[in-house]
């Protein structure tokens, strides 16, 4: 029995395999590096098992990335719109610089109705969703971003493809 507590909820946004039953959850952060680096990762995963189902949820370590919070809201703000894992793709892809204007300019890419965009953002529609997933991270004893959970187990290694994707093969259900 694990430690943990996960509570997947119907609304959070996941992708490969649906139906799986093989669960893998990243709490991250959009400005961090190491996050964006685990994002290069669960590409690849997708790509390689079959059987796996990813949810992103938002950690955003707002004392270290100035950004991180908003970037949560603008990947959700681009979730409503259908968007969300275009938004997550191009934030983690070009992370150096999450600033305002640069997330109207992806809205703009993603041809996002900016105005609902920029409302949403402005009001902070979304923000008691990163707030939500938050408090599961550290509910769940997350300290820092990415952190990932495999069915309900906590993966404590070092972040290098390797060894993640051993443990994601280990931790499967059968």
């Amino acid at each position: 029995m694990s430690d943990y507590s996960l509570n997947i909820r119907n609304e959070e946004h996941s992708k490969g395999n649906l139906s799986s039953q093989n669960i893998l959850i990243e709490y991250g952060d959009y400005e961090c590096p190491y996050s964006r680096l685990g994002y290069r990762y669960v590409q690849k995963f997708l790509k390689e098992e079959a059987d796996l189902k990813f949810i992103f949820r938002h950690f955003p370590i707002k004392k270290k990335h100035p950004h991180a919070e908003m970037c949560a809201e603008a990947a959700l703000c681009a979730g409503d719109q259908g968007k969300f894992w275009e938004m997550h793709d191009l934030m983690f892809a070009d992370n150096q610089n999450l600033s305002r204007e640069r997330l109207e300019e992806f809205a703009q890419e993603l041809d996002l109705d900016r105005r609902k965009f920029h409302v949403d953002l402005d009001s902070h529609s979304f923000l008691s969703w990163v707030q939500q997933d938050f408090r599961s991270g550290v509910k769940n004893r997350v300290n820092d971003t990415p952190t990932f959970f495999m069915n309900e187990t906590k993966y404590e290694g070092k972040l290098a493809f390797k060894e993640l994707l051993a443990f994601i093969t280990n931790h499967k259900l059968s």
